[in-house]
């Protein structure tokens, strides 16, 4: 998927009482950012790991050259701003795709039905330059439908952080 360049997407998002609707050229166009995706708001490895550590690092992808570090989930953006309000989140920046259509055009939309979710995300990090995808890292186990397992291992903001390092000292 490395260099692929990020189809026109529309991302519907509530800001202030107020919709807000930005386009996947707004967001990511003469920009380097760093995308993660995830299966779901409020879920366990998600909420105790992955949305945390990227917070937590923010810093670090910014002295980088990263202009922003966005989370994306099939949620709509009230699910995703409970969350973040509930995570205590002030850096990162919520992307809701609650139609699935920026998961979808990525490759990154998976069958999580034996879990009761439906279609969602793939856990997967990803590094866009001007639009294109530079790196992306998908979890184990992708495209079969969702193991019961919840792979968390090449997605987590270290990983993404230490492939920027290293490509940035090249």
């Amino acid at each position: 998927m490395e260099g692929t360049r990020l189809t026109d997407q529309v991302f519907y998002i509530r800001e202030n009482d107020d919709w807000v609707l930005k386009r996947t050229q707004d967001l990511f166009n003469d920009k380097e950012v760093v995308v993660f995706g995830l299966p779901g708001a409020f879920t366990p490895t998600c909420s105790a790991f992955q949305l945390p550590k990227y917070e937590e690092l923010y810093d670090q992808f910014t002295d980088l050259g990263i202009y922003d570090v966005f989370c994306t989930a099939v949620n709509d953006s009230f699910v995703m701003n409970a969350w973040f309000e509930q995570q205590g989140i002030k850096k990162v920046k919520a992307l809701p795709d609650g139609n699935g259509d920026f998961a979808r055009s990525i490759g990154m939309m998976n069958d999580f039905t034996n879990r009761g979710f439906g279609e969602r995300s793939w856990r997967y990090s990803m590094y866009v330059v001007n639009g294109e995808i530079k790196v992306r890292y998908a979890e184990w186990g992708y495209p079969e439908a969702c193991p019961i397992q919840d792979p968390f291992e090449v997605s987590s903001a270290e990983k993404m952080l230490e492939a920027l390092k290293h490509m940035k000292a090249n």
